[in-house]
Protein backbone atom coordinates (compact mmCIF):
# COMPACT_ATOMS: atom_id res chain seq x y z
CA UNK A 1 0.00 0.00 0.00
CA UNK A 2 2.78 2.33 0.94
CA UNK A 3 4.67 1.45 -2.26
CA UNK A 4 1.72 2.38 -4.50
CA UNK A 5 1.39 5.70 -2.71
CA UNK A 6 5.03 6.55 -3.52
CA UNK A 7 4.50 5.59 -7.18
CA UNK A 8 1.51 7.97 -7.40
CA UNK A 9 3.53 10.77 -5.77
CA UNK A 10 6.44 10.18 -8.17
CA UNK A 11 4.10 10.20 -11.19
CA UNK A 12 2.54 13.47 -10.04
CA UNK A 13 5.97 15.03 -9.51
CA UNK A 14 7.03 13.82 -12.94
CA UNK A 15 4.11 15.62 -14.55
CA UNK A 16 2.11 12.54 -15.38
CA UNK A 17 -1.14 13.92 -14.04
CA UNK A 18 -2.43 14.70 -17.55
CA UNK A 19 -2.17 17.75 -19.79
CA UNK A 20 -3.19 21.16 -18.51
CA UNK A 21 -6.07 22.38 -20.65
CA UNK A 22 -6.67 26.12 -20.74
CA UNK A 23 -10.19 27.24 -21.58
CA UNK A 24 -10.44 28.81 -25.05
CA UNK A 25 -10.17 32.59 -25.02
CA UNK A 26 -13.36 34.43 -25.92
CA UNK A 27 -13.13 36.25 -29.25
CA UNK A 28 -12.93 40.01 -28.89
CA UNK A 29 -15.81 41.60 -30.81
CA UNK A 30 -18.63 44.11 -30.62
CA UNK A 31 -22.06 44.69 -32.10
CA UNK A 32 -24.39 47.65 -32.37
CA UNK A 33 -27.35 46.95 -30.05
CA UNK A 34 -29.15 50.30 -30.05
CA UNK A 35 -29.55 53.42 -32.19
CA UNK A 36 -31.95 56.32 -31.87
CA UNK A 37 -31.59 59.79 -33.43
CA UNK A 38 -27.86 60.12 -32.93
CA UNK A 39 -27.53 57.93 -29.82
CA UNK A 40 -25.74 54.61 -30.44
CA UNK A 41 -25.03 51.74 -28.02
CA UNK A 42 -22.54 48.94 -28.69
CA UNK A 43 -21.93 45.73 -26.74
CA UNK A 44 -18.32 44.56 -26.44
CA UNK A 45 -17.34 40.98 -25.54
CA UNK A 46 -14.10 39.11 -24.87
CA UNK A 47 -11.98 42.02 -23.57
CA UNK A 48 -9.12 40.45 -21.54
CA UNK A 49 -7.44 43.59 -20.15
CA UNK A 50 -7.34 47.38 -20.18
CA UNK A 51 -6.00 49.28 -23.18
CA UNK A 52 -8.73 48.48 -25.71
CA UNK A 53 -10.66 51.40 -27.24
CA UNK A 54 -13.71 52.15 -29.36
CA UNK A 55 -13.13 54.75 -32.08
CA UNK A 56 -16.57 56.18 -32.91
CA UNK A 57 -15.48 57.59 -36.27
CA UNK A 58 -16.74 61.14 -35.83
CA UNK A 59 -13.77 63.01 -34.33
CA UNK A 60 -10.13 62.50 -33.40
CA UNK A 61 -10.61 64.22 -30.03
CA UNK A 62 -11.26 62.42 -26.73
CA UNK A 63 -15.00 62.78 -27.38
CA UNK A 64 -14.71 60.31 -30.26
CA UNK A 65 -12.90 57.61 -28.22
CA UNK A 66 -14.15 55.33 -25.42
CA UNK A 67 -11.76 53.31 -23.26
CA UNK A 68 -12.98 49.71 -22.89
CA UNK A 69 -12.72 47.73 -19.65
CA UNK A 70 -13.13 43.96 -19.12
CA UNK A 71 -15.88 44.53 -16.53
CA UNK A 72 -18.09 46.68 -18.80
CA UNK A 73 -20.00 45.40 -21.82
CA UNK A 74 -22.05 48.33 -23.14
CA UNK A 75 -20.85 51.73 -24.34
CA UNK A 76 -22.91 54.71 -25.52
CA UNK A 77 -22.12 57.56 -27.86
CA UNK A 78 -24.07 60.53 -29.17
CA UNK A 79 -23.22 61.81 -32.64
CA UNK A 80 -23.30 65.57 -32.81
CA UNK A 81 -24.46 67.26 -36.00
CA UNK A 82 -21.32 68.97 -37.30
CA UNK A 83 -21.17 71.31 -40.27
CA UNK A 84 -18.53 70.88 -42.96
CA UNK A 85 -17.08 68.24 -45.25
CA UNK A 86 -15.39 66.27 -42.47
CA UNK A 87 -18.73 65.14 -41.05
CA UNK A 88 -20.03 64.11 -44.45
CA UNK A 89 -21.86 67.39 -44.96
CA UNK A 90 -23.63 67.17 -41.60
CA UNK A 91 -26.01 64.38 -40.52
CA UNK A 92 -27.37 62.11 -42.06
CA UNK A 93 -24.04 60.35 -42.23
CA UNK A 94 -22.57 56.84 -42.10
CA UNK A 95 -19.98 56.41 -39.35
CA UNK A 96 -17.47 53.56 -39.07
CA UNK A 97 -17.11 52.34 -35.46
CA UNK A 98 -13.83 50.51 -34.80
CA UNK A 99 -12.63 48.37 -31.88
CA UNK A 100 -8.82 48.46 -31.48
CA UNK A 101 -6.42 46.65 -29.14
CA UNK A 102 -3.68 48.31 -27.02
CA UNK A 103 -1.32 48.23 -30.05
CA UNK A 104 -3.97 50.00 -32.19
CA UNK A 105 -4.73 46.89 -34.31
CA UNK A 106 -8.29 46.79 -35.65
CA UNK A 107 -10.18 43.86 -34.07
CA UNK A 108 -13.71 44.54 -35.31
CA UNK A 109 -15.66 47.29 -37.03
CA UNK A 110 -19.17 48.15 -38.14
CA UNK A 111 -20.96 51.03 -39.82
CA UNK A 112 -23.91 52.90 -38.34
CA UNK A 113 -26.19 55.24 -40.30
CA UNK A 114 -27.16 58.26 -38.23
CA UNK A 115 -30.24 59.75 -39.84
CA UNK A 116 -30.75 62.52 -37.29
CA UNK A 117 -29.05 63.96 -34.24
CA UNK A 118 -31.80 65.06 -31.89
CA UNK A 119 -31.81 63.50 -28.41
CA UNK A 120 -32.34 60.25 -26.52
CA UNK A 121 -33.91 59.51 -23.12
CA UNK A 122 -33.48 56.29 -21.12
CA UNK A 123 -34.81 55.05 -17.80
CA UNK A 124 -32.11 54.52 -15.15
CA UNK A 125 -34.30 53.47 -12.21
CA UNK A 126 -37.40 53.93 -10.07
CA UNK A 127 -37.14 54.35 -6.30
CA UNK A 128 -40.61 54.69 -4.79
CA UNK A 129 -42.14 57.62 -6.67
CA UNK A 130 -38.78 59.04 -7.77
CA UNK A 131 -37.66 58.34 -11.35
CA UNK A 132 -34.10 58.82 -12.63
CA UNK A 133 -33.37 59.14 -16.34
CA UNK A 134 -30.26 59.56 -18.44
CA UNK A 135 -30.34 61.76 -21.53
CA UNK A 136 -28.07 62.27 -24.53
CA UNK A 137 -28.26 65.39 -26.66
CA UNK A 138 -26.34 67.90 -28.74
CA UNK A 139 -23.85 70.04 -26.89
CA UNK A 140 -24.99 73.54 -25.97
CA UNK A 141 -28.67 73.19 -26.96
CA UNK A 142 -31.48 73.47 -24.40
CA UNK A 143 -33.95 70.61 -24.11
CA UNK A 144 -37.07 69.87 -22.12
CA UNK A 145 -37.67 66.58 -20.31
CA UNK A 146 -41.44 66.06 -20.08
CA UNK A 147 -42.35 63.89 -17.09
CA UNK A 148 -45.93 63.23 -18.21
CA UNK A 149 -47.59 64.87 -15.20
CA UNK A 150 -47.68 68.47 -16.48
CA UNK A 151 -44.13 69.05 -15.20
CA UNK A 152 -40.98 69.49 -17.28
CA UNK A 153 -37.32 70.22 -16.60
CA UNK A 154 -35.07 72.25 -18.87
CA UNK A 155 -31.67 70.63 -19.38
CA UNK A 156 -28.61 71.44 -21.45
CA UNK A 157 -25.70 69.18 -22.27
CA UNK A 158 -22.61 70.79 -20.77
CA UNK A 159 -20.19 67.86 -20.73
CA UNK A 160 -17.92 66.51 -23.44
CA UNK A 161 -19.67 63.12 -23.25
CA UNK A 162 -23.02 64.62 -24.38
CA UNK A 163 -25.12 63.14 -21.60
CA UNK A 164 -26.54 63.86 -18.18
CA UNK A 165 -29.03 62.59 -15.60
CA UNK A 166 -32.23 64.03 -14.17
CA UNK A 167 -34.70 62.94 -11.46
CA UNK A 168 -38.37 63.64 -10.80
CA UNK A 169 -40.71 62.68 -7.95
CA UNK A 170 -44.37 62.04 -8.79
CA UNK A 171 -47.11 63.27 -6.45
CA UNK A 172 -49.49 60.41 -7.22
CA UNK A 173 -49.36 56.84 -8.53
CA UNK A 174 -50.13 56.23 -12.19
CA UNK A 175 -48.65 55.52 -15.62
CA UNK A 176 -46.72 58.42 -17.13
CA UNK A 177 -45.26 59.08 -20.59
CA UNK A 178 -41.72 60.48 -20.51
CA UNK A 179 -40.41 62.50 -23.40
CA UNK A 180 -37.62 64.81 -24.41
CA UNK A 181 -37.39 67.47 -27.06
CA UNK A 182 -35.59 70.66 -27.97
CA UNK A 183 -37.17 73.71 -26.33
CA UNK A 184 -40.33 74.67 -28.27
CA UNK A 185 -40.15 71.54 -30.48
CA UNK A 186 -43.02 69.01 -30.63
CA UNK A 187 -42.99 66.55 -27.71
CA UNK A 188 -41.44 63.16 -28.39
CA UNK A 189 -42.26 60.25 -26.05
CA UNK A 190 -39.45 57.79 -25.38
CA UNK A 191 -41.03 55.41 -22.82
CA UNK A 192 -43.73 55.00 -20.13
CA UNK A 193 -43.32 54.34 -16.40
CA UNK A 194 -45.84 53.02 -13.89
CA UNK A 195 -45.58 54.44 -10.38
CA UNK A 196 -47.24 52.54 -7.53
Amino acid sequence: MRRWGWIVVLLLLAGCNGPVVNPPAEEVAFEIVGENQGWVRVQVTGIPSLGYRILWGDTDTSYGVSDVAPWEETYDHFYQAVEGERSGGQIPTDYRITLVDPENHVLDEATVHVAASVCHLQLVGIDGRTVTVQYWARFGIEYSISWGDQFADHVAVTTQKAHGTATHTYAAPGTYSLGMEEIWAPRQVFFHVTIE
